[in-house]
């Protein structure tokens, strides 16, 4: 295959296969809808962890994607397209958050497994999530957006600091804080980590 960059496919016999991306030219229309049609659902769904607005999440989308489109000739070879996509999706997130919030940071990532659950697993995720949700519900825009920065988009701590204009202190103190109420309004994930 060469030395092409690979990204996800969408042709019904390769679903989640990988092609190859040629390292001197931006990614096509084809790659891109292929990523899109592969992933959308999983940047939607950061967008909205981030955002808590279906509007929202689907105008970061909508932005993300379109300053994807214009920007694929700085799409690096050495990254996935998919990964990339996800990046600018999440960073139009926290700019719809900056535009909506003025002054919301100046106080101070998961995958799913494609196997098909059972419907016992399914059913659990499901309770999970809407703890998970009314949890993250409950911390301020500052912690939520940290701890799904650092540990849903694995972001380093500097990146954090970087993105939402504070330092690493700020960052850490967010985090940690997030965690702490995280772990008292689930107490079965505290019991878990144990």
């Amino acid at each position: 295959m060469g030395t092409g960059k690979l990204t996800s496919s969408d042709t019904p016999a390769s679903k989640g296969a990988m092609v190859a991306i040629p390292e001197s030219s931006a990614p096509t229309r084809a790659e891109f809808h292929a990523a899109i049609a592969a992933r959308a659902d999983r940047w939607y769904a950061a967008c909205l962890r981030i955002t808590r607005s279906p509007e929202l999440a689907e105008d970061a989308l909508q932005d993300a994607l379109l300053s994807a489109w214009d920007k694929r000739g700085q799409f690096q070879h050495g990254a996935r397209l998919d990964t990339w996509i996800h990046r600018i999706a999440v960073n139009a997130a926290l700019q719809l958050l900056r535009r909506q919030r003025p002054g919301m940071f100046t106080v101070l990532d998961f995958d799913v497994a494609d196997e098909t659950p059972s419907a016992e697993d399914a059913r659990y995720a499901d309770e999970l999530n809407g703890r998970l949700d009314a949890a993250l519900a409950r911390l301020t825009d500052v912690e939520r957006v940290c701890f799904l920065l650092k540990h849903l988009e694995q972001w380093r701590l500097t990146e954090i600091a970087d993105e939402i204009e504070g330092n690493v202190s700020t960052v850490k103190q967010a985090v940690f804080r997030a965690v702490r109420k995280l772990r008292g309004a689930m107490p079965v994930l505290a019991r878990a980590e144990s």
